[in-house]
């Protein structure tokens, strides 16, 4: 079983994996590299309400026309008088094909927990493809479609004395909308929602929505707003189904 300590470690090597090769390559190779960070406040709804940091960072190495590869993590935590109100993480790695194509395959390894969620660890990996269907003459907008199938292993925080399976694995279907504008002005609109149902039970399926707007501050600083949705349709044991998750986040591209 993977341990909170030892998945807690795995994202902060992530993490500051990206902040090192970002340090790296930047002035090296500056067309090749692309890393962003950000710092920001996040509100809750939902299993809790509360306000916490949040924290991530993302390093991509892009060559358009044959492939992206990508590293990323994100960090959410919250206090209240010796409580803690939020301990959530994620850390992703994924790699494109011809991402710049209509058609793109892709593959991706997702580590993540969320303590309010009652979920301990989950560990998701999966392969698929993405098709863009909307793109702009001037690439100011964009709209695509993706269908991957993956294999998502979950470990649950019981409560004492639960009777529920504290592990469950899943193979499920994953569905993406994705929606992007960028605005003259330079501000960005981007909407994506997933649906993950089960593969032998659509009954049993994950809805998430993120919607953000971004606004440019200077070259490589902007502020985002985000809003995020979860339903999780069979939550965790102890766990409520919906979640709402809302950012201010400042973000730093280097």
């Amino acid at each position: 079983m993977t341990t909170p300590k030892l998945q807690r470690s795995a994202m902060a090597i992530a993490f500051f994996s990206c902040l090192l090769a970002a340090s790296v390559h930047a002035q090296d190779a500056p067309d090749l590299w692309r890393a962003q960070l950000e710092l920001g406040f996040n509100g809750s709804s939902g299993n809790s309400s509360f306000g916490i940091l949040r924290t991530g960072g993302a390093l991509s190495r892009a060559q358009t026309d044959i492939y992206e590869f990508e590293v990323s993590a994100l960090v959410r935590y919250g206090k209240s008088e010796d409580r803690i109100i939020a301990d959530d993480m994620r850390s992703t790695i994924k790699f494109d094909w011809k991402p710049a194509s209509d058609f793109s395959p892709f593959i991706f390894v997702t580590a993540s927990r969320d303590q309010i969620r009652k979920i301990d660890s989950r560990v998701s990996g999966g392969a698929g493809a993405k098709w863009t269907f909307g793109r702009s003459e001037d690439e100011a907008s964009k709209a695509s479609f993706s269908l991957a199938a993956t294999l998502d292993r979950e470990d649950f925080a019981l409560d004492a004395g639960a009777t529920e399976e504290e592990i469950s694995i899943t193979a499920r279907w994953s569905t993406r909308l994705k929606l992007d504008h960028t605005f003259a002005s330079g501000a960005k609109i981007g909407h994506v929602t997933f649906w993950q149902p089960k593969i032998d039970s659509f009954s049993d399926y994950i809805v998430e929505m993120t919607t953000s707007l971004s606004t440019r501050l200077l070259s490589n600083l902007s502020l985002a707003v985000e809003h995020e949705f979860i339903h999780d349709e069979i939550p965790a044991p102890g766990a409520k189904p919906n979640d709402q998750k809302f950012s201010v986040v400042l973000r730093v591209s280097l």
